[in-house]
């Protein structure tokens, strides 16, 4: 027969997959999944093979032993929405640990239920965008936060080993999260080392009550007594273990030829876009021409279309970066600090970031009121700890402007999860008094009323964006067909014509090789871009590639093409632009160009030959 601990905890498992299937069933019935951004969707290319033509796990985004396993995945399930079901698996494994961890809590089968029911409001409200709109970066967060969740949560008192079995899920999820994405990860380590600490703290107090005469050094002998070693600093240790071997795994999958040199470039790129953006030419002509980069180079790096100038490398974008005016906007490092504290105390009580502000003051704001329930002072504590290490993710990223809706709502998630392990851990693992019974309804209650009051807000915003992302996919997909229709060519895309691109993850699935890429992205100049390319000429380069028979540039009607002309005038060549094709609906159709060197005699434009 199955035990009364055994069934409860099949029931428990049951319940929480039910919270699952709930969240997902809703966004369903109402909604596609999409990516989110380009980042996303060139990461599904590139390990379904899409990109090059074969599965590969270097997406120099994720570390690459997550990659390789991936790509691994898509030669087996080729046709198959591996990474777009992982993504979203993550989220469905979060919720699950979130609610079976919950539940525990709980003995009547009735309280389980309006449980289950409160979280599925709750995870809805709270991440409707980022449930539809797939983003890795969110992912990690959510993975993070659902470690520190588990780890607070953990039983005290338990020994080395029963400490180690009830966290190795926490442990998993961080290296997990560190291997979807590296800088998330770290931007989560103050929110995880307060976790640690208070936990530490709870366990050395309840050992401490075990003992009648304790001084003050003797608290210092429980709080670095052997087992809160073992535990405590053998987890962290087991953690940058972990890290260590994928950070290994990575370096040494990007050794090969030509991976270096584009990691490279790849940084001072980010560095360039990301934080410090780049002076006006006409502003800054002198420093320019001082560091022997051209009028058309600023062109082609402030129109993103770098990839048509092989003298365009790391060493021009570090020196562009190095004279960045971002940096500078606010003046002194303490002005920008000043700037960075104000703006993080305004955007933490604004509608600029609602739900997620309001779901963590709610936090706040219960956590409190439970402190002056219980008239406990070691809440004051973990608060001002709290308080003190969100400042230093939040400031960061202010400071260098990069205060993103993909990194701050995961930076929320993450603060609201810790701030709900404090109440159900504090609240429902203890006998109760009356007031403190009422209290919990009050929590519910709370948390229930701000999801139900932004829900609605939450899914007007989503249908709305579906509905542009559906017009914006017409031509993108009637593009994505022509080129398909003419597997001979290649055609390179002006990035500024491919910013609106969106792709469904379940939805059309097609991990067919693309004979297309963009002239610039994050990619570019990657020995895969080469490979994706290389096929179809044997240039060497984009530029002698446009030349070519078979290489085609795409840009929208409306864009601004004359940089193209104008680069090979400073090469000494003298092209024109043939359009050969109009390809989409609307306005702004997409222009299919030939590339044609006026000196040569002929050229192969689609299935005709043009003679000059």
């Amino acid at each position: 027969m199955i035990s009364n601990s055994t069934q409860e905890k099949i029931t428990n498992f049951i319940l929480s997959l039910l919270v699952v299937v709930g969240v997902f069933a809703v966004l369903a019935y109402f909604f596609d999944f999409f990516y989110d951004i380009n980042d996303d969707m060139v990461i599904k290319d590139i390990l379904s093979g899409a990109y090059g033509g074969t599965p590969d796990g270097h997406t120099n985004q994720m570390l690459y032993p997550l990659g390789l396993a991936l790509s691994m995945i898509y030669r087996i399930l080729p046709g198959f929405p591996v990474f777009g079901l992982f993504l979203c698996g993550c989220f469905g494994l979060c919720f699950c640990m979130i609610a079976n961890r919950v539940l525990e809590f709980f003995k009547k089968d009735k309280v389980k239920i309006v449980t289950i029911l409160l979280l599925v409001l709750i995870f809805l409200s709270l991440m409707v965008w980022e449930l539809i709109y797939v983003q890795y970066s969110v992912v990690c967060g959510v993975l993070a936060g659902t470690a520190c969740f588990w780890f607070y949560t953990t039983s005290f008192g338990s020994s080395v080993g029963e400490f180690w079995k009830k966290n190795i899920p926490a442990l998993l999820l961080v290296w997990l999260a560190f291997l979807v994405r590296s800088e998330m990860l770290l931007l989560t380590c103050p929110f995880i080392a307060v976790v640690g600490i208070c936990h530490w703290a709870e366990a050395t107090k309840i050992e401490i009550e075990n003992y009648t005469d304790v001084g003050q050094k003797k608290i210092w002998k429980h709080v670095l007594s052997k087992n809160n070693l073992w535990k405590y600093i053998g987890f962290v240790v087991a953690l940058l273990i972990g890290m260590g071997a994928a950070l290994g795994g990575d370096y040494l999958a990007y050794r090969g030829e030509g991976w270096q040199d584009f990691r490279g470039f790849f940084d001072a790129r980010t560095d360039v876009y990301d934080y410090t953006w780049y002076p006006d030419y006409e502003e800054q002509q002198a420093f320019y021409e001082e560091n022997g980069i051209s009028e058309i180079q600023y062109r082609l790096i402030d129109n993103y279309n770098f990839g048509l100038d092989e003298d365009i490398t790391d060493n021009t974008l570090e020196t562009i970066a190095s004279y960045g005016e971002r940096p500078k906007l606010y003046g002194s490092m303490q002005s920008r600090m000043k700037y960075a504290f104000v703006n993080l105390i305004k955007r933490t009580f604004s509608l600029q970031d609602a739900p997620y502000n309001y779901f963590v003051l709610a936090g706040y704001g219960l956590v409190v009121g439970l402190a002056v329930i219980q008239k406990e002072k070691k809440y004051t504590w973990k608060l001002i700890l709290l308080l003190i290490m969100r400042c230093i993710p939040w400031m960061y990223m202010i400071y260098v402007q990069r205060a993103v809706a993909r990194v701050i709502h995961p930076l929320y998630v993450v603060e609201f999860l810790i701030l709900l392990a404090i109440l159900v851990k504090e609240l429902y693992d203890r006998p109760l008094w009356n007031v403190e019974k009422y209290y919990r309804m009050v929590v519910a209650g709370v948390l229930a009323t701000i999801a139900i009051i932004s829900l609605p807000f939450g899914f007007m915003k989503a249908e709305a964006e579906q509905n542009r992302r559906e017009q914006v996919m017409v031509n993108q997909q009637l593009l994505d067909s022509y080129a398909k229709s003419n597997p001979e060519n290649f055609y390179f895309l002006d990035v500024y014509s491919t910013v609106n691109f969106v792709e469904k993850m379940f939805k059309d699935v097609d991990n067919s090789r693309k004979n297309y890429d963009l002239l610039g992205g994050w990619i570019c100049k990657s020995p895969l871009q080469k490979e994706a390319f290389g096929d179809y000429t044997e240039a060497e380069t984009i530029e002698d590639a446009f030349l070519t028979e078979n290489i085609y540039f795409v840009a929208e009607k409306s864009q601004d093409i004359t940089f193209m002309e104008d680069y090979y005038e400073t090469k000494g060549k003298n092209i024109r632009l043939e359009e050969i094709e109009t390809v989409g609906e609307g306005e702004n159709p997409f222009v299919v160009y030939s590339v044609i060197e006026k000196t040569s005699v002929n050229k192969k434009v689609g299935k005709k030959t043009i003679k000059n």
